[in-house]
């Protein structure tokens, strides 16, 4: 809006000492922390919102200060104050300070550009904003408004009615993002390079130019857009600090009192909610104005703008006349919202010209000056002494300045007209000093710190170079640590699990003393994820805790002929993709190898032999093989895959966990004998067993597939086999997965066979849940897993909490006593109860730690090899662990007639022992029968 400057300064009648005032004014205009001292200038203050009005008539005590018409003029000629001259050093009219002057002409207005705006008084904030930018003094950079920007988007947005709120938060989110990303158009150039080059070129240069900064802002802006700007849900009290939810309260409000106003009958209530709700939005926005303003009053330190914006925003409300002018409706805001806004450089300069609003208050006591003073000059020391009385303490937003009656003599007039004090600071070469400070400061930090990190990590005790572990373009860490050598293996959802095993690792590793005659054994699995779902979790957790509490076991011993034990635990990351490189492996093209770093430290580190794995996949096999032809001992904990025992498996690999033959024998001896299981699916017909609609990953031949085609080939017979392809990762939707094994279930009234892979097994159950297909069924669905995720073991109380329509029947080859030592010693050292992976990982690491010892007796400087020949001969013969009863040899890489079980986990989420098969760790007895009375016959293992 324009503003015509009033009659020539030496025309005005000002008020005899006017011109003090001024020079208070211009002082804290130029600079808006004088008067603050050093320490505090740091802080930012608020200045207070001047508000002239008339002394009133004889005594100034006798009464209250009066309102005066005539000021306006005082108020738009000290915004004159604020414009260069149109001189030297520049030919155009500059502001020498931003300012803005609120004229009352902004309610009034009509048109189609108030729909536009959203309203008066919505367009009065942005006439306010658009007036700060267009006066920001030459080589002071632009003013960017965001905070204000992004809420004016929000009131302004033209978006879809919805009833769903998730859909208009989802609508909100959009229109932001999009908004963001608008900054990273392709520059001119080479949009007309583009269009010079012409076909596949074109599309060339602009995904080039500006598609991948673009997608990156849109990716960073739309996972912190709800978590900004918390203070406007608290503003409009909403609970939480959801954005996107505020936000969209406050375009409710906004909307109502649009409609409110535009509407033909009004009744008092809706009035007043619509007066309300207008007056919340003007103060929602200008707190993001003062918030704007208050940091590009302050540029980040490095910037060499920093020293050309010392001075104060300016606002000028020359007619604050009754409560519907516009100068009276922005000084009500600024009234309600300054205490709340915090520090802000927007000092207010206004002139009474109707009513004095009740919150004004006179200045304060110490402001107020000896009634002896001449008169002239009171005026002038009370806006000095208000300035300073209020410098960085909260006090009353909006102070009354009476000014005297009495006419100037002239020479006022004549001191405006002549002197400036508010000058624009001109750009300077030293300007400069700050941003190459700061990268100078940034250099030698990182280049200090790195030299630092690596003299610090040489000098621990077995401190170990980055070599140790590499970063992969999934993020993950990948590689092997002692737990002191600052290789942190930790990332994603479950980083912090893993830390907290890695600092015990590495408390534990400390005790050992590697001068004697100590061995290592490495935990190698997969520890980490990559993908993106949040169902994907670490199998290997609760067996590297079982390993961590035999180890502390193991070396509190103090045996007379006793091998200290070392652990290492090395991440394979997500599939077991980098433990290996090769050979089995078509997964991995980088040259990671975490299986060969761990023969590089073998001989320094004296590694006796690898455990762990934990999932049956061609690449952790392959991982056995390197690890094997160098004459290191693999002893797999969790593989239950029929590949890893037979065709490429090594003479040198192990596992504690019996293979798929023998649990698809056993788990087809359940589905068509279990009475459990009967109850809740029933035989088809022209069979004797209900259908299995068996989920199975086609691509997974290692386990899935393989499981799957054994359970099939075991059950046919018995009943109908339906089978549905679901892996880890494929093209399927997850939904249309569930919707398809939910209609099967439901038209046979059979029950589902898990084979997939533990990770993704609650992707599934999720949909499954929700599926009209499996809830309309008057019984659970029954689901049988090989390999159940272990959240749902370790808290079987989920299945009932979210996945009410399931009951989940699992295999668990152990079933450690919950009153026995080592369950109460799991529960002491890590607060989880323990189950057969804790007891797999402890029982590994006793088994291996056995033969160091029988070996350590007749070779103390035994090599890897050395245990290799001692597991094939004499090997481990009824070791009785807390995982079962195992024995080893070169006849048997695992355990015979490995004790098995199948629990259910029922709506009371207390597990059932429904199964008990094979040579059990209590008693050393061998279980033949299983069921009611004894009376089906379990199913023989062919390596018995």
């Amino acid at each position: 809006m324009l503003h015509p400057p009033p009659e020539d300064a030496q025309q005005l009648v000002l008020p005899n000492g006017f011109d003090a005032v001024v020079r208070v004014l211009d002082r804290y205009v130029a600079d808006r922390r004088a008067g603050l001292p050093w320490r505090a200038r740091s802080r930012g203050r608020r200045l207070p919102a001047v508000l002239l009005a008339r002394a009133p008539e004889g005594d100034p005590a006798a009464g209250a200060a009066e309102p005066d018409p005539a000021l306006a003029a005082l108020v738009l000629a000290y915004g004159q104050r604020l414009l260069s001259t149109g001189h030297a050093p520049v030919q155009h009219l500059a502001g020498l300070a931003p300012h803005a002057v609120v004229d009352d002409a902004l309610l009034a207005r009509g048109g189609p550009r108030e729909e536009e705006a959203g309203g008066p008084h919505v367009l009065l904030l942005d006439e306010v904003a658009r007036q700060l930018r267009t006066s920001m003094p030459d080589g002071a950079g632009r003013l960017r408004l965001r905070e204000f920007g992004t809420l004016l988007a929000v009131l302004r947005a033209a978006l879809p009615p919805v009833d769903d709120p998730e859909d208009g938060r989802k609508a909100l989110r959009d229109m932001l993002v999009d908004r963001e990303a608008h900054r990273f158009q392709p520059a001119p150039g080479a949009a007309q390079l583009g269009e010079a080059a012409g076909g596949p070129w074109a599309t060339a240069v602009r995904w080039v130019t500006a598609v991948p900064a673009g997608w990156l802002w849109r990716l960073w802006y739309g996972i912190r857009v709800d978590r900004q700007h918390p203070w406007l849900g608290s503003r409009l009290d909403q609970p939480g600090r959801s954005f996107l939810d505020a936000a969209l309260a406050l375009r409710a409000a906004h909307q109502y009192s649009r409609a409110h106003d535009t509407a033909q009958t009004q009744t008092p209530e809706s009035a007043a909610m619509a007066a309300r709700d207008e007056a919340v939005v003007r103060q929602v926005l200008l707190i993001a104005l003062i918030h704007d303003l208050a940091k590009a009053a302050r540029p980040p330190a490095w910037s060499r703008r920093r020293a050309r914006r010392p001075w104060s925003f300016v606002l000028l409300l020359p007619t604050v006349g009754g409560e519907g002018s516009a100068c009276r409706k922005f000084l009500d805001t600024y009234a309600a919202t300054a205490g709340d806004a915090g520090p802000s450089p927007l000092l207010v300069l206004g002139a009474a010209t109707d009513d004095i609003p009740s919150y004004a208050a006179p200045p304060p006591p110490q402001a107020v000056p000896a009634q002896s003073g001449a008169r002239a000059h009171r005026a002038g020391a009370a806006v000095a002494g208000l300035f300073s009385a209020t410098a960085g303490r909260s006090t009353e937003a909006v102070h009354v300045l009476p000014l005297p009656r009495t006419p100037d003599d002239g020479t006022a007039a004549e001191w405006l007209a002549g002197h400036r004090v508010v000058r624009t600071r001109r750009a300077g070469a030293w300007d400069w000093w700050r941003p190459v400070a700061a990268a100078l400061a940034a250099t030698l930090l990182s280049a200090g710190g790195f030299a630092g990190y690596r003299t610090v990590l040489s000098l621990l005790p077995g401190g170990r170079s980055a070599a140790s572990c590499r970063q992969v373009a999934t993020g993950q860490v990948v590689g092997l640590t002692d737990g002191n050598d600052g290789c942190d293996l930790a990332h994603g959802l479950y980083a912090p699990e893993l830390r907290k095993l890695e600092r015990t690792l590495g408390e534990q590793n400390a005790l050992v003393d590697t001068n004697g005659p100590s061995r290592t054994l490495v935990f190698f699995a997969p520890l980490s994820v990559g993908s993106e779902s949040k169902r994907t979790v670490p199998t290997g957790f609760q067996m590297l805790r079982g390993a961590l509490l035999a180890q502390k076991e193991v070396n509190d011993r103090h045996l007379k002929s006793q091998v200290p034990v070392r652990l290492l635990v090395a991440n394979a990351g997500e599939y077991f993709r980098y433990g290996s490189s090769g050979g089995l492996n078509t997964t991995n093209h980088t040259e990671v190898d975490v299986a060969q770093m761990i023969l590089d430290r073998a001989g320094s580190d004296h590694i006796a032999a690898v455990m762990g794995l934990t999932q049956s996949r061609p690449e952790s096999q392959q991982a056995a093989i390197e690890l094997g032809a160098k004459g290191i001992a693999v002893l797999g904990t969790g593989v239950t895959g029929q590949r890893m025992v037979e065709g490429e498996s090594p003479v040198s690999y192990f596992q504690l966990s019996p293979p798929d033959a023998r649990i698809a024998s056993v788990m087809a001896a359940f589905a068509q004998h279990s009475p459990r299981l009967g109850a809740l699916a029933k035989p088809t017909a022209g069979h004797t067993a209900p259908a299995a609609v068996v989920v199975y990953d086609p691509s997974d031949k290692y386990f899935s597939n393989d499981l799957a085609n054994r359970f099939d080939t075991d059950y046919h017979a018995a009943g109908p086999v339906y089978r549905v392809p679901y892996g880890e990762v494929d093209d399927r939707r997850t939904s249309d997965v569930a919707q398809t094994v939910c209609a099967l279930v439901h038209r046979t009234n059979g029950f589902v066979l898990y084979a997939g892979r533990s990770g993704v097994m609650e992707d599934l159950f999720h949909y499954m849940q929700g599926d009209p297909g499996c809830r309309a069924r008057q019984n659970r669905v029954a689901v049988m897993a090989e390999s159940p995720a272990p959240e749902l073991t370790l808290h079987p109380e989920r299945m009932q909490q979210e996945y009410g329509a399931l009951t989940l029947f699992y295999n668990q080859f152990s079933l450690p006593d919950p009153q026995g030592p080592f369950a109460g010693l799991f529960q002491a050292a890590f607060h989880l109860s323990a189950e057969n992976d804790a007891a797999v990982g402890y029982d590994a690491v006793n088994v291996l730690s056995d033969v160091m010892d029988a070996i350590f007796t007749t070779d103390p400087e035994f090599t890897p090899s050395s245990l290799v020949t001692q597991l094939q001969d004499p090997g481990v013969s009824q070791y009785v662990g807390e995982s079962g009863v195992i024995t080893l040899n070169s006849d048997h890489n695992y355990p015979p007639d490995k004790e098995i079980h199948v629990r259910e986990i029922p709506p009371n989420g207390k597990p059932l022992t429904d199964l008990t098969c094979g040579v059990l760790a209590t008693g050393a007895q061998r279980v033949t029968h299983w069921g009611p009375d004894g009376r089906f016959v379990c199913p023989t293992d062919d390596a018995s």
